[in-house]
């Protein structure tokens, strides 16, 4: 009846945590990529920071999802060889004003049932920390960081073994219903068009999810879907100040955020990095191009926190772009995750504005996905 139960667009880590967990689940899946391969855009353009939830609203599907999904990832890391270090976080305040502003933000996290979140002193940080400055933070035992690229590779090996399909090199342009079944039409490399059918649609296709809603018939301006694209420059650090940090170091977020702040990253190497910032961009164009007078933004921004930081000290490392839902100076914006049965197509499940924590709630996004949608 169908060619596929489940057909999912999009081979970000979402994308394929679903598929390994609709996969393993028996029913048959196949993954549309219109890249070369997975995770080629903002999966493999991130901070590779496991959050823990302390940053959104409550009961928001990004506070929950997300804490569920840091333990589910810590546990899928270890199980399956996965690199990751639990390093924890240190969110810094500078000043009286930043101190209070902290003290709301704790009481944030301890409401979307964080684990491991207690004050810390100046003092602590800077033990811990020596090229760290500080008045007061918050310290988060359970954020860490992860090779992203390693995680989406065990999440592809299971869904092979489970005999999941991928179809690199092919977009979806369009999925309507007829008869009960939803009909896709799919674009290959070479501009050749051609259907195939399926009980259940999941549109994970990042930042271009919105439009392929829109293109299926969802009127995204008035559902409130069209995502605006938000890029974040990053910049290495000189190995030079490698030993000034051994935790992830966050400013403290302002009132009105759209992101978490410059902050101070380590990899699994060992190597220091500041990153990213929050630009809304105009088109849609994916320019992941870094202009030469950021540096000294960066260089501002991280200065308040680490003293001995030079302009020289920095340089430019990627960019990413973020499938934002929020638009700028507007107030957060919930993941959406929905079917869009309201809409005349039912068993088309829209995931739109999975920006962060996406990697840290990939694994509980799967479950919540299988959960409630999938008969």
């Amino acid at each position: 009846m169908y060619d596929y139960q489940i057909v999912i667009a999009g081979a970000g880590v979402i994308g394929l945590a679903i598929a390994m967990e609709l996969s393993r689940s028996g029913y048959s899946v196949l993954v549309i990529e219109r890249n070369s391969s997975f995770g080629q855009e903002t999966s493999s353009r991130n901070s590779e920071v496991i959050h823990s939830g302390i940053y959104y609203e409550k009961n928001s599907l990004k506070a929950r999802l997300c804490v569920e999904g840091n333990n589910l990832l810590y546990d899928w890391c270890i199980n399956n060889d996965v690199p990751h270090k639990k390093i924890g976080k240190y969110i810094v305040a500078l000043s009286k004003d930043e101190e209070e502003r902290l003290n709301t933000l704790f009481n944030k996290g301890m409401q979307n049932g964080v684990k491991g979140l207690r004050f810390a002193s100046k003092d602590e940080v800077i033990e811990n920390n020596c090229g760290i400055y500080c008045t007061k933070a918050i310290f988060s035992e359970n954020t860490g960081i992860v090779d992203t690229h390693k995680l989406m590779e065990s999440f592809i090996f299971v869904t092979i073994e489970n005999k999941c399909e991928f179809a690199y090199n092919h977009s979806v342009k369009s999925v309507k219903k007829e008869n009960n079944i939803l009909k896709i039409l799919v674009s290959d490399i070479d501009e050749n068009i051609f259907e195939i059918s399926s009980q259940y649609f999941i549109n994970s296709a990042g930042l271009g999810a919105d439009i392929l809603a829109e293109n299926s018939g969802i009127d995204i301006d008035k559902n409130n879907l069209r995502l605006n694209y938000c890029k974040g420059h990053y910049f290495k650090i000189s190995s030079r100040l490698n030993n000034i940090a051994k935790n992830l170091i966050y400013p403290v977020p302002p009132v009105q955020y759209v992101g978490l702040g410059i902050h101070l990253t380590i990899d699994l190497a060992g190597n220091l990095k500041l990153g990213p910032d929050t630009v809304y961009t105009k088109s849609r164009e994916l320019d992941y191009s870094i202009p030469e007078d950021l540096a000294q933004k960066f260089y501002q921004a991280a200065k308040r926190y680490i003293p001995q930081l030079t302009l020289q000290d920095i340089s430019s490392d990627q960019s990413g772009i973020r499938p934002k839902l929020q638009r700028e100076n507007e107030v957060f914006r919930d993941f959406v995750i929905q079917d869009e049965k309201a809409n005349g197509l039912e068993n088309f499940i829209n995931l739109i504005g999975i920006e962060s924590p996406g990697l840290s709630s990939s694994l509980a996004i799967a479950k919540y996905i299988k959960e409630n949608f999938i008969k």
